[in-house]
């Protein structure tokens, strides 16, 4: 735990969520399922990372593109 007070605070990434999902999938396999909920909630957590990205990116496509005048 005290190498975890050291660590800066980032913003949440899909390689980030990818990862932890990685490791819990991990203590899953090694400690059985009782972990198996939270790897479960991390799975629909990515899952609405990425449908809120892909939200984003098609409103930033949809949005209409105006030129500015030079004054």
């Amino acid at each position: 735990m005290e190498d975890w007070q050291g660590r800066k605070r980032e913003p949440i990434t899909e390689e980030r969520l990818e990862r932890a999902l990685s490791v819990l999938a991990e203590i899953v396999r090694e400690h059985g399922p009782a972990h198996a909920p939270l790897l479960e909630a991390m799975e629909q957590e990515l899952a609405a990372f990425r449908r809120l990205r892909r939200t984003i990116d098609d409103n930033a496509e949809a949005r209409p593109r105006t030129a500015t005048k030079a004054a």
